[in-house]
């Protein structure tokens, strides 16, 4: 029990790393005024989705919802939906704070980088 609980701390943890790379490397190619590459977008969601099934997969002793037959398709699909409901479902209320964390995360990195973006097209007028 406590190596799934540190597994899925682990996979937490690498999920809001990888945000905040991506994030991160959206400003600097803000900064430096070009535009991402395709691939950087495609690198970025392909790596999330994956992310949140091997959370699931980690996870996957406190519910059914890791145990489906193709996870990759229903994360594809329903993963905004699937996350809260399997973490709420398995842990309670204590599962509000990865979900909290994540979202959290995302939030601040999108302000950030609206913010950088703002300076920078501040800069430039």
């Amino acid at each position: 029990m406590a190596t799934e609980r540190k597994t899925s701390l682990v996979m937490l943890v690498l999920l809001i790393l990888l945000m905040i790379v991506y994030h991160v490397g959206l400003m600097i190619y803000v900064v430096l005024g070009e535009e991402p590459l395709p691939t950087v977008e495609f690198l970025y969601t392909f790596g999330f989705l994956c992310g949140v099934v091997w959370f699931l997969k980690a996870d996957s002793q406190r519910s059914e919802v890791a145990r489906v037959y193709c996870p990759g398709l229903i994360i594809g699909i329903g993963w905004l939906f699937l996350l809260p409901y399997h973490l709420i479902r398995s842990r309670g209320v204590r599962g509000l704070i990865p979900l909290f964390a994540l979202i959290g995360t995302y939030i601040v990195l999108q302000i950030l980088t609206a913010v950088v973006y703002a300076a920078t097209a501040f800069n430039n007028m």
